[in-house]
């Protein structure tokens, strides 16, 4: 199961980001809480991490402890979904699908090629604009909160 978590102290549009994305990945949100990173990581298999970094947001995807994906959104758009609910996260970037197509419920489209879509909690329609992704994710990168 994908455990979905955000930063310590998340503003509500991030908690609620991270709860929609739980739910559209079948998942479940717990909040962080005082727990550090290394402990975040033990509470699940997949854990996705999503926090602000200035005026953008990252989302981090860890499998057993490891990161495989890490993007930086440069804002993300939240409408009324007026089509019948779909799980999952839906791509048009074959980078995105690649890194999580193993270890997500993800799909490559043809939207966008950098935007990441899914339905969310009470009819809501999430558009994910990603900013950048880094060149390759290694198992070196560390999080901030991370104690070496």
């Amino acid at each position: 199961m994908t455990l979905v978590t955000t930063s310590r102290k998340p503003a509500p549009e991030l908690r609620t980001l991270g709860k929609d994305l739980a739910f559209a990945l079948g998942g479940k949100y717990t909040p962080r809480g005082k727990a550090g990173v290394d402990e975040v990581l033990s509470w699940g298999d997949v854990v996705m991490i999503v926090s602000r970094r200035g005026r953008k947001t990252l989302v981090e995807t860890y499998v057993s402890g490891d990161p495989v994906s890490e993007m930086l959104l440069s804002g993300f758009t939240v409408s009324r979904r007026d089509v019948p609910l779909v799980r999952g996260l839906r791509t048009g970037s074959e980078r995105v699908y690649r890194e999580m197509a193993e270890c997500l419920d993800i799909t490559l489209t043809d939207i966008g090629v950098n935007e990441i879509m899914f339905h969310g909690t009470q009819g809501k329609g999430y558009v994910l604009k990603i900013a950048q992704i880094p060149q390759e994710t290694q198992s070196g990168v560390s999080h901030p909160d991370r104690l070496s």
